[in-house]
Order: C-alpha cells, then sequence, then structure tokens
C-alpha cells in the first residue's frame, strides 16, 4: 500500500467499477497522460492502445469482435506499485458462434497515483484468434 493513499488494488478496483457503469471520463481521470493498455497481439484486439482514452477505445474493439461478451471480476488485489484483477470473460464467436470463457489476468502498474500501464494476460490467445 502506498503511504498516500489507496493501494494500487484499491485505486485498480475503482477503474473497474468506473468502467463497468461506462463513466469513461472518470476512467480517463484516473489514468496517467502516457497511459497504455497491452493486449496479447495475436487477438483480433491486440496491440498498444496508448492516451488517457485507451480503455474505451479497447473496450469498444473488444465488445465488437464478439457476437456477446460478458465479463465477471473474481478478485483484484496489489501490492506496491501493481495491481492485479482476475476475471472471466465469456465471449460468443460471431464465426462459429461458439461461447466459451477465458480467465485473464489484468496487470496495471500505477505511477504517481495513476494508471500507468495495463497489460492482458489471456490464459489461451490461440482459442480467441481462432474463435475471432
Amino acid at each position: 500500500m502506498t503511504d498516500d493513499g489507496p493501494s494500487p488494488g484499491e485505486r485498480l478496483a475503482e477503474i473497474y467499477r468506473l468502467a463497468g457503469a461506462r463513466d469513461w471520463a472518470a476512467v480517463e481521470a484516473r489514468c496517467h497522460p502516457d497511459f497504455t493498455v497491452l493486449e496479447p497481439p495475436s487477438i483480433p484486439y491486440g496491440g498498444a492502445w496508448t492516451g488517457r482514452d485507451a480503455l474505451p477505445r479497447v473496450a469498444a474493439a473488444m465488445y465488437a469482435a464478439w457476437a456477446d461478451a460478458r465479463v465477471e471480476i473474481h478478485e483484484i488485489t496489489g501490492g506496491r506499485d501493481w495491481g492485479v484483477v482476475v476475471l472471466s470473460l465469456t465471449m460468443t464467436s460471431k464465426t462459429t458462434g461458439r461461447t466459451f470463457t477465458q480467465t485473464i489476468c489484468e496487470a496495471g502498474r500505477f505511477e504517481d497515483g495513476l494508471l500507468r500501464e495495463l497489460r492482458i494476460h489471456y490464459f489461451d490467445t490461440a482459442e480467441v484468434a481462432a474463435e475471432a
């Protein structure tokens, strides 16, 4: 936990709560000016997404890639600089119609109290790419 406020896990939990409510202005206010989301390059919306508005843009791309997508957050924890979200993403393929679930860990690093980067780790990116 930092000496000057909430822990990275607590900060990340607030960002995910706001993102779930689609309060993108509040999310952006909690992101560093040089914020980057790093999605696995092998998935349809993979790569580096930069800027304070990166989270709403990558979320829109992720939801657009699937016929249906649902997020279930299991746990959020954190240390000194990093917070980690463990979640399930259930997706329905537009191509095959198959619904499948991936466990994902999203690791966020904070700098000066703001989310500086978010690294997304899927359990099986080959399955995601094949269904997309």
